[in-house]
């Protein structure tokens, strides 16, 4: 009875002990896997992910974030304010592992904000330990998080030519400006800006500040500027929209080598023509000659055209009548190096305008412009038409007087004069009794017309005359015809208009 006391007794002692063995074990493996599951990197991220989003809702997302160094041009501005504005928006965040392989010491998670990859989370393991011999069970801290965006560098090269200049983004590219590398080939400025992220807009201005079109070939801008390069006269004047351009004096003339935002220039000669100019034109110089009467006007725009005469030199035609008065000489003008032949305004001995044509860059008027009548104030004190006719009675031997009738025409004729030793030589010469025997002739047509004054004592006008005589000869009886048509000079000699000269006209 006592031994089965004393096996209870143990029993029981056995069983508690069981009991608490087994209570301890229960408790022991529940602390482990609790310790374990406390060690999972989840809830460094959910805390961090919580975190993060509190951070950006209160505008601090930039202290939170690591950012990677960069070299970054001073032409670049806030890489990262479309991704802050991004961040801004999220209205759920979220994670999930990015390292793509479990790894017991170090993790990357993603961080989503709406679906969306935004930021990067790193975790690393600061302690390690077993459990039950069969777990690990690390100690996760986070670790640093990431911008999840994609950075592409760039380098911007502005090839413009020496003169022109250029902008980035609306901030000016200079040779001192900071940031910016240059060199300079055939005339041409090449700015080189490195260390940019976005390609930026690049505007090119000439040097009058007008905009250049460009060519942006991934980053490689060039300026589409037109290239002149052209020799010009001296005295000739080039101009861009107004602006004067200037060029190199050399032997042939002045050089222009010049870069324009235009496709045209305007070249004045300096005589008041211009033409446009576009590359492939050949502008030409011209020059011209012309001849006129010194009593003629010529003008020619604002240019002064006496600056322009090259001489003057007598009309044969005239050589008789100097002594009476001044007669019309004739002028020569030059102009060299016109864009095109000139508009001139000339005006005749009456102020009346002139019409003239080039021809091979020339043309010459000599006559002076008559009246077609004589006014009636000359024809009141000279009698044109009577004089001819005196004139042409001495040449058939019609005229009374000593020497065949000299002694009469000479009271028409002024001595001195070609015309007046050729009649006093004719008298007294047997050419005179050539004349064939005839009753008195009879005028049947007369006229005067194209009258010219030369000045106070000098004038001329056309003289027609038809003579009727009917011959009495032996050998030859019936009417004959003989015609004057000339130009007859007449001047004022003691106080009468006596014929001074005659020139025959040539019929066209």
């Amino acid at each position: 009875m006592r031994e089965k006391a004393v096996f209870r007794i143990i029993y029981g002692i056995l069983l508690a002990a069981l009991i608490l063995m087994t209570d301890y074990a229960v408790v022991y493996v529940q602390e482990n896997i609790d310790e374990y599951e406390a060690s999972q990197p989840d809830h460094v991220v959910d805390e961090v992910t919580e975190k993060f989003g509190a951070a950006v809702k209160e505008g601090r997302a930039a202290e939170v974030l690591t950012l990677p160094q960069l070299e970054v041009s001073p032409y670049e501005g806030d890489l990262y304010a479309d991704y802050y504005e991004k961040l801004s928006s999220v209205s759920e965040w979220n994670w999930k592992i990015l390292s793509g392989s479990y790894s017991e010491t170090h993790q990357i998670y993603g961080l989503y904000g709406d679906g969306e990859l935004l930021a990067k989370l790193t975790l690393k393991c600061n302690d390690s330990r077993i459990i039950m011999e069969i777990l690990t069970a690390n100690t996760w801290e986070a670790g640093e998080i990431y911008p999840a965006v994609t950075l592409t560098r760039y380098t911007e090269v502005i090839d413009v030519p020496e003169g022109f200049t250029a902008q980035l983004d609306g901030k000016p590219v200079e040779k001192g400006s900071e940031g910016v590398e240059w060199t300079e080939k055939d005339g041409h400025i090449i700015y080189t800006i490195a260390n940019l992220y976005n390609l930026k807009d690049v505007k090119v201005f000439d040097q009058f500040g007008r905009e250049c079109k460009t060519t942006n070939d991934n980053g490689y801008v060039t300026a589409n500027a037109t290239f002149y390069n052209l020799i010009l006269p001296e005295h000739y004047k080039v101009t861009d929209e107004g602006h004067e351009i200037k060029g190199k004096v050399e032997e042939a003339g002045i050089h222009y080598i010049y870069a324009s935002a235009s496709e045209k220039l305007t070249i004045e000669d300096g005589y008041g023509n211009s033409v446009e100019f576009k590359n492939g034109d050949k502008p030409v110089a011209i020059d011209v000659s012309f001849c006129v009467p010194d009593n003629f006007t010529v003008s020619w725009g604002k240019n002064k055209i006496s600056d322009f005469e090259t001489g003057r030199k007598a009309l044969d035609k005239y050589k008789d009548y100097v002594t009476f008065t001044k007669m019309p000489e004739l002028v020569r003008y030059e102009i060299k190096g016109m864009l095109k032949l000139p508009e001139l305004q000339i005006l005749d001995n009456l102020g009346q305008p002139v019409k003239y044509t080039f021809t091979d860059n020339y043309f010459e008027i000599q006559e002076q412009t008559a009246m077609e009548e004589v006014p009636e104030e000359v024809l009141a004190e000279a009698d044109p038409i009577e004089s001819a006719k005196m004139w042409s009675l001495f040449l058939s031997n019609d005229l009374s007087g000593s020497r065949h009738g000299f002694g009469t025409i000479k009271n028409y004729l002024v001595p001195g004069t070609y015309l007046y030793q050729n009649a006093e030589a004719f008298g007294k010469s047997i050419d005179i009794t050539f004349a064939s025997s005839h009753e008195e002739p009879v005028f049947v047509a007369e006229k005067v017309s194209n009258y010219i004054r030369y000045g106070e004592n000098l004038f001329s006008c056309d003289i027609y005359l038809n003579k009727e005589m009917y011959l009495t000869t032996n050998y030859e009886k019936g009417n004959v015809y003989d015609e004057i048509n000339s130009t007859f000079f007449f001047c004022k000699y003691n106080g009468e208009w006596r014929i001074a000269g005659q020139l025959a006209k040539v019929e066209d």
